[in-house]
C-alpha cells in the first residue's frame, strides 16, 4: 500500500495542472547529521551505561501549482544507530524512520479545499518515550492516513470549516494490536478585530481495535477558544472544553476488563480493552511576550486527554516556559523547561472505565540550545537536555547537529510557508506529550 500511495502521489504531482504554462515548480531539500550521547537515554531505572546515537536525516519537498491550486509532495528518510553500553536498552539497535505526504489545495472565491494522503514509519520506543515518559515498546509503527476538508467564508468575519480524517496503525511488534481511527471536525471562526479571533469546534472520533473482542471507542470533544494580540508585545491564546468517551465491545459480552497488572502505569501496561463511559474537561492557555527587541518569553499550561501510540487514553496536566534570545543575525539561544503529570487511562478524572487503581507519574525536563548559521545553506546547533521521571530515573543528554539546506529548482517560498503551517500543527498536536521535544 505504501508503494501505491507514493506512485499515486507522484502521478498526480506530475500530471497536476502543471501542464498549464503558468504552473510554478519548486524542489527543496535538507540533509542533517546529528550525534547525541546520554547517561540514560531511555530513562531506565537501572541503566547499564551511557548511550550514543548517530542519525542521518534527509528531506526532499516538491511543489507545483497555479494561483488557485497547489500540490505538495514531502518525503523524508533517516537512518539511526545506537552504540555504547546503554544500547542494550534500545528496542531497535538501528532503524529507518521515513514518511511520504501528498497534499493538494484549491481556492475559489469563497472556499478553500484540501486533500492529503500520507504514510509514515517510526520507532515505537522513541514515540512512546515522547508521549508517556516510558520506553519499553519494541519495533516500528506504520501509519497510513487520508484526510480532506473545506473552509467556507460565511462573510468578511466568519468562516466555517469541515474536515475528516482516517488512519490505520499497525506494529511490527506482534504483542501490539493494530487499530483504525476515523474522526471529523467542525469549526466556526469569528474575527472580532484584526488582532482577536474567536473559534468553536466539535470533534467526533471513532476508534476501532482489531482485537478478539472488537473493542471500540466513541469520543466527542467540544472546544471554545480565542487568540488575541493584546499589545504589540503580548499575544494570548487559549481554549477550554469538555470531552465525552464511550468504550464498548462488539464481539463478546460487554464485561469490564481488569488489567493484568493491579496498577496500571501509563505507557507500561499494554493496551487493555475497557468498557464504560465518562467525561472530563480539557483546556490550554499560551502566552508569548517580547521582553526586548531580540528576546521573547513564552508560557503554556494545559490539561489534555489524548490517545497515545497504541490508542490508549492518557491524561496530562502540564506547565511549560521558554525563553528565546537572538544573539545576532547568525546565532540564537533558547531555554525551555516543563513539568508534566501523566495519569493512567483507567481513571482519568471523572472518566472511569474500570475499578483498577489509577496511578500518576511526574516528569520534569529542561534544556538549552545554541544555534548558529554557518553560511547561507549550512547551519549547526548544540543542546543539553535534562529529563527526570521523578522518583524513577534521570538523564542528561548532549546533542550536536549539522544541516545543509538546498534548493534544486525554483523559488521555495510556497514550500517554506507550508512547512511553517505544518510546524504549528505539530506543536499543537504535541499537547499532552510528556517530552514533546524528544527526537
Amino acid at each position: 500500500m505504501k508503494i501505491l500511495i507514493v506512485i499515486a502521489a507522484l502521478g498526480v504531482f506530475i500530471l497536476a495542472p502543471g501542464a498549464a504554462v503558468a504552473a510554478e515548480v519548486a524542489i527543496k531539500g535538507n540533509l542533517t547529521e546529528t550525534a547525541q550521547a546520554s547517561n540514560n537515554l531511555f530513562l531506565s531505572g537501572n541503566p547499564p551505561g551511557w548511550t550514543g546515537e548517530s542519525n542521518t536525516f534527509g528531506t526532499l519537498n516538491f511543489y507545483t501549482g497555479t494561483p488557485d491550486t497547489s500540490y505538495f509532495l514531502d518525503t523524508n528518510y533517516s537512518y539511526y544507530r545506537y552504540f555504547g553500553p546503554g544500547a542494550v536498552d534500545a528496542g531497535l539497535q538501528w532503524g529507518t524512520p521515513a514518511s511520504v505526504t501528498f497534499r493538494a489545495n484549491h481556492l475559489t472565491e469563497l472556499d478553500r479545499f484540501y486533500a492529503a494522503a500520507s504514510w509514515s514509519r517510526s520507532d515505537a520506543q522513541v514515540v512512546q518515550l515522547a508521549q508517556t515518559g516510558v520506553a519499553n515498546a519494541r519495533g516500528s509503527i506504520n501509519t497510513y492516513d487520508v484526510n480532506a476538508g473545506v473552509t467556507h467564508d460565511l462573510g468578511r468575519i466568519d468562516t466555517i470549516s469541515l474536515g475528516a480524517d482516517w488512519n490505520t496503525v499497525s506494529f511490527t511488534d506482534p504483542t501490539q494490536i493494530p487499530y483504525n481511527d476515523v474522526s471529523s471536525t467542525l469549526t466556526w471562526t469569528h474575527i472580532f478585530s484584526p488582532t482577536t479571533s474567536f473559534y468553536n469546534s466539535v470533534v467526533f472520533d471513532w476508534f476501532s481495535q482489531e482485537d478478539p473482542n472488537n473493542s471500540q471507542r466513541l469520543l466527542w470533544r467540544f472546544l471554545t477558544g480565542a487568540q488575541s494580540q493584546l499589545t504589540p508585545r503580548l499575544t494570548v491564546s487559549g481554549q477550554i472544553g469538555l470531552i465525552f468517551a464511550n468504550a464498548y465491545q462488539n464481539a463478546n459480552a460487554q464485561t469490564p476488563q481488569t488489567p493484568v497488572s493491579p496498577i496500571f502505569v501509563a505507557g507500561v501496561t499494554p493496551f487493555q480493552p475497557l468498557v464504560g463511559a465518562g467525561h472530563g474537561w480539557v483546556g490550554n492557555i499560551g502566552l508569548s511576550y517580547r521582553l526586548l527587541k531580540n528576546t521573547s518569553v513564552s508560557f503554556s499550561a494545559a490539561q489534555a486527554i489524548t490517545p497515545v501510540f497504541n490508542g490508549q487514553l492518557q491524561q496530562t496536566s502540564s506547565l511549560g516556559i521558554g525563553i528565546s534570545h537572538q544573539i545576532n543575525t547568525l546565532s540564537s539561544l533558547n531555554f525551555f523547561a516543563s513539568y508534566v503529570v501523566a495519569t493512567s487511562p483507567n481513571q482519568i478524572g471523572p472518566i472511569q472505565f474500570s475499578q483498577a487503581t489509577a496511578t500518576s507519574s511526574d516528569f520534569f525536563s529542561a534544556g538549552v540550545q545554541y544555534s548558529y548559521q554557518l553560511t547561507r545553506e549550512w547551519s549547526a546547533s548544540a543542546s543539553y537536555t535534562f529529563r527526570d521521571s521523578i522518583g524513577v530515573a534521570t538523564s542528561s543528554t548532549v546533542l550536536f547537529s549539522l544541516s545543509k539546506a538546498f534548493t534544486l529548482v525554483g523559488n521555495p517560498t510556497p514550500i517554506n510557508l507550508a512547512e511553517a503551517a505544518r510546524g504549528r500543527l505539530r506543536a499543537q498536536q504535541s499537547i499532552g506529550y510528556v517530552f514533546p521535544g524528544y527526537q
